[in-house]
């Protein structure tokens, strides 16, 4: 049985890895909402607060400010652009957008004109004075570090694998940020694995957030409004994981107008529709994604069980994802709105065979089905212009169910024999967050988030029947756990040099008779040092209650997560950063930021462990230890103009400390990444082309490979005192590719360096209607370099001059490495209506 379930894996891999590819991408279509309410206020007092949730960065002349009134405005989750449209109006000015930056100047209330969901068009806008001031706000005194924020736009600029625009996949191009093995939407960030990273949507946690073995990621970009990504300074909000943030927000429904597009992939194909149910109250947002895998490569599998001789057994083979999003918003006033929705991600795989034969009839057929389901619900109040809230409720559901269905029918008997087992989390959580702001100088959170998780680490059951005898044996495995988590956070202007965030979470877990608490600290402050320049550094303090058990080298969804107990303790991470951030003016933004983590209480497999029969021991595989991770990173970007852009480099070491590992000694981790360089650009042609590429460089993941195999010793037991001794060699005549294999340390090989080089672009066409079409035409690793995933020894079976006999020293055995995703190129088009 576990070597077909690890046939089965290896299927999976295999199978994935040859499909056929295509790629999308499409026009912008989120944008922030936004939430506030001044009354009596300047527009020199408003724009930072739009700044803070748009994320953008304001630029104007200062005679701008003269003789303008005072300002009377709320917002309650309302798109940027109607926010920004409704202030032109008011106020007799204009705007434009420039990547991240929005230029205003003043203009005749007859020159405003609006594009929908867009930013506003202004064909004749003059040169301005770039406000340095602004640029500091966001730029240089954020006190917030390692963040970025990606939108709709940042996505679409950047080819990807597979046909898919993938949020995870552009964040891999952030500096620290390693896909594990190139292509897949894996992220091993500043040192940390695949399982520290805390994936929200709506603030919810989900688990196991790809397809296809991680060759797609589960999030559909179009039903995205905004993702804020942290690997550092993370704030009180947050917790849960030791290594990042991935906070993904779902784009409300219009209230107005009824808009959708429709894509169509060489292998998948997407469905949006958004619009109002009650005009200006109630709107809508249903995203819809499926893969035709199994409809293209249904044709080429008949024509392959045709060809085959009779009596051979036929190929079964099939595979699918689909996942949906759906998002229902209600406004109730301009001072409160609620909100609900689901999200579901489904794969489906099935492999064996059949045989054809009457007289001896053969199926032998595996399936396995993963994937998440949640259900979110809120409301949104404002209690005035300082005070708001947000109240989040939630329903997760996660499993994995790999079946195998074995019969046997012939003259003489019939058998049947069916096995399946089943892992899975689900989680019930209550969160609640608060914002007060007391002054313009000071935003104040607090907060606490409860959650109740069932874990189903295995379920499994075994049936067998001959001719009229059933047998039966199931196990049902349960484990409960409580989670809660109360934050505190204070963010505030000192003066106009220095900035502060500080906070402090408390986190809780109870899981059977044992309770963890833990106190997690965090501040970071930025220092305006000179116009600019400014000088940030922060400490955080993370804990994790969950561990995912993984017995492959890629993340399958047949790894199971298992939560913190009386033998392993919460994981822990402290980490230090400093960085020095320049903006010479609106076009450029330079920063270098150095880091040190600590890692304490992390698990990993013992040296020589074996796969046990039962799962309940997998405790006996693990071993919990240390580690440390250091760095640099440097990152470049142009915000503006026809080309934009950026490149980030790392340079970073990652080590381990295994009292049980390696002697005790030190060793450097799987994804002990040196190097890792990112180039990508933009370039706008005009209003209908767009160009876009991306190159990467790094250095290979670290491996362990034996390079010799040592003789297999029998064991004598002593009469006398009945100790266990060596004894006689097992294999005599020993040859190199027999015996056990010889490890020095851990860790003891770094596979060959990775660089790929993809390129794309996007040909917009206008329609009748204001509708628009959009080609994409993309080459994934256009020199075709195929990524190294692995190395496997091999022995020369007899001499190379053919004189029969075994080699004896172990240079006679060869390495071969694995490689991965060759050259595929893709087309697709977006129908937007």
């Amino acid at each position: 049985m576990k070597e077909s379930v690890i046939c089965f894996k290896f299927l999976l891999i295999v199978l994935l890895s040859l499909l056929p590819t295509a790629k999308v991408k499409a026009a912008p279509s989120g944008e922030p909402l936004i939430s506030l309410e001044v009354a009596n206020a300047s527009l020199q007092k408003l724009l930072p607060l739009l700044e803070e949730q748009a994320g953008v960065t304001f630029t104007y002349e200062s005679s701008l400010l003269k003789n303008m009134p005072q300002i009377n405005i709320s917002f309650y989750r309302t798109p940027f652009s109607e926010c920004m449209r409704k202030l032109c109006v008011l106020l007799s000015i204009s705007y434009k957008q420039e990547g991240h930056f929005i230029i205003l100047k003043r203009t005749n209330i007859h020159e405003v004109a609006t594009n929908g969901l867009q930013f506003d068009s202004i064909q004749h806008l003059q040169e301005v004075v770039i406000s340095a001031t602004s640029l500091q706000k966001n730029l240089l005194l954020n006190p917030q570090m390692g963040q970025a924020r990606f939108g709709y736009e940042n996505i679409k600029s950047t080819p990807v694998l597979f046909g898919e625009a993938d949020i995870i996949k552009i964040i891999q191009t952030q500096p620290g940020v390693s896909p594990g093995i190139a292509g897949f939407a894996d992220m091993y960030v500043r040192g940390g694995n695949n399982d520290e990273n805390l994936y929200l949507l709506e603030g919810n946690p989900l688990y196991q957030v790809n397809h296809a073995a991680g060759l797609f990621s589960g999030f559909n970009v179009e039903a995205i409004e905004s993702t804020d990504f942290y690997k550092s300074a993370f704030p009180a909000r947050y917790g849960g994981r030791l290594s990042s943030v991935v906070d993904i927000r779902t784009k409300d429904g219009n209230l107005r107008e009824h808009h959708g597009n429709i894509m169509l992939g060489l292998t998948s194909g997407s469905f949006n529709l958004e619009g109002p149910l009650i005009k200006d109250k109630t709107s809508f947002n249903l995203n819809l994604r499926r893969t035709w895998f199994d409809i293209l490569s249904a044709p080429a599998l008949a024509i392959m069980n045709a060809t085959k001789q009779d009596g051979a057994d036929k190929t079964i083979a099939r595979y699918a994802f689909t996942d949906l999003n759906l998002k229902l918003t209600h406004h109730f006033n301009s001072h409160s709105h609620a909100f609900a929705g689901i999200y579901f991600g489904r794969d489906y795989l099935k492999g064996g065979s059949k045989s054809t034969d009457e007289n001896d009839k053969e199926e032998d057929i595996s399936r396995l089905r993963w994937g998440n389901v949640m259900g979110f619900a809120g409301w949104s109040h404002s209690f005035n212009s300082r005070f708001y809230s947000n109240i989040n409720v939630a329903y997760t559901h996660y499993a994995s169910k790999l079946q195998r269905n074995l019969k046997e029918q012939n003259d003489e008997k019939q058998t049947y024999y069916q096995t399946s087992s089943l892992n899975g989390i689900d989680d019930i959580s209550l969160r609640t967050d608060f914002n007060y702001l007391p002054t313009t100088n000071q935003h104040i959170r607090f907060g606490s988030q409860y959650i109740y998780h069932r874990f189903r680490p295995e379920y499994s059951s075994v049936r067998s029947s001959s001719d009229a005898t059933l047998n039966r044996d199931n196990r049902n495995q349960q484990l409960h756990a409580h989670e809660l988590g109360i934050y505190a956070e204070d963010e505030w202007k000192l003066n106009n040099a220095i900035r502060l965030n500080t906070g402090l979470r408390f986190s809780l877990y109870k899981i059977n008779n044992k309770t963890y608490t833990n106190l997690e600290p965090r501040i970071s402050t930025a220092f305006h040092v000179a116009p600019q320049w400014s000088i940030k550094a922060s400490y955080a303090r993370m804990n994790q209650y969950v561990h995912q058990i993984s017995e492959s080298y890629i993340n399958l969804p047949t790894d199971t997560w298992m939560p913190v107990n009386n033998k392993f303790k919460p994981l822990c991470s402290d980490q230090l950063s400093a960085g020095v951030y320049y903006t010479p003016n609106k076009n450029y933004a330079f920063s270098a930021e150095g880091y040190y983590k600590w890692l304490n209480h992390i698990l990993d497999y013992k040296d020589g462990y074996n796969y046990l029969s039962s799962f309940a021991e997998w405790e006996n595989k693990f071993t919990a230890g240390k580690g440390n991770t250091y760095g640099i990173e440097l990152f470049a970007r142009k915000e503006t103009g026809k080309i934009t852009g950026y490149i980030g480099y790392a340079l970073s070491w990652n080590n381990r400390q295994f009292d049980e590992i390696n002697h005790g000694k030190s060793f450097p981790a799987k994804f002990d990444n040196r190097h890792k360089l990112n180039i990508v650009a933009n370039w706008q042609i005009n209003k209908k082309v767009e160009l876009n590429a991306s190159w990467t460089y790094m250095t290979g993941n670290r491996v362990t490979v034996s390079f010799e195999n040592q003789q297999i010793l029998g064991q004598v037991q002593s009469p006398q005192t009945g100790n266990i001794y060596p004894g006689q060699p097992l294999l005599p005549h020993f040859h190199p590719d027999e015996g056990v294999g010889y490890y020095t340390t851990r860790n003891n090989f770094r596979l060959p360096a990775y660089h790929r080089l993809d390129l794309g672009i996007n040909i917009y066409r206008s329609l009748k209607k204001g509708r628009t079409g959009i080609w994409n035409i993309s080459i994934y690793n256009a020199y075709c370099y195929m990524a190294p995933v692995g190395i496997y020894k091999r022995f020369w079976t007899q001499n190379p001059m053919g004189s029969g006999y075994y080699p004896e020293n172990k240079s006679d055995c060869y390495f071969e490495t694995l490689r991965l995703i060759p050259i595929i190129p893709s087309v697709s088009y977006t129908y937007k209506f």
